[in-house]
């Protein structure tokens, strides 16, 4: 079964150019792979993958960001505007990062935009 002699087929070097061919195309493979299940795996659990901040357009920035919201009804201080957007429940939105960091989606109808530099007294 395990003859030494098979019929002319001499030994291969250890490092003949076959043998790095083979591993060097194999190590592209397995990177080009790695890198498809990584930005699969981020696409799947994020929304985007390591590459969407040099091919995705940049948002244009809301002119009300960071300025002061206020609930319209009890003039309550609500958070700073970080952007606005559109929500299928509310309509159209601002964005509101409250004093302990969470975001929050406020309908525009609701919210009483100030600067911060100026002051506005509830009368």
């Amino acid at each position: 079964m395990f003859n030494s002699d098979d019929g002319g087929a001499k030994d291969e070097r250890l490092f003949s150019w076959r043998r790095i061919r083979n591993l060097l195309l194999g190590v592209v493979v397995v990177v080009i792979g790695g890198l498809v299940a990584v930005n699969l795996f981020t696409y799947l659990q994020y929304g985007g993958t390591m590459f969407d901040r040099y091919f995705e357009k940049k948002e244009q920035k809301s002119p009300m960001a960071g300025k002061l919201a206020f609930d319209k009804g009890t003039k309550y201080y609500i958070g700073i505007i970080r952007g606005e957007g559109r929500s299928q429940r509310q309509g159209n939105v601002y964005y509101i990062e409250q004093a302990g960091g969470t975001l929050i989606e406020v309908a525009k109808p609701n919210v009483e935009v100030r600067d911060p530099g100026t002051k506005n007294d509830a009368k």
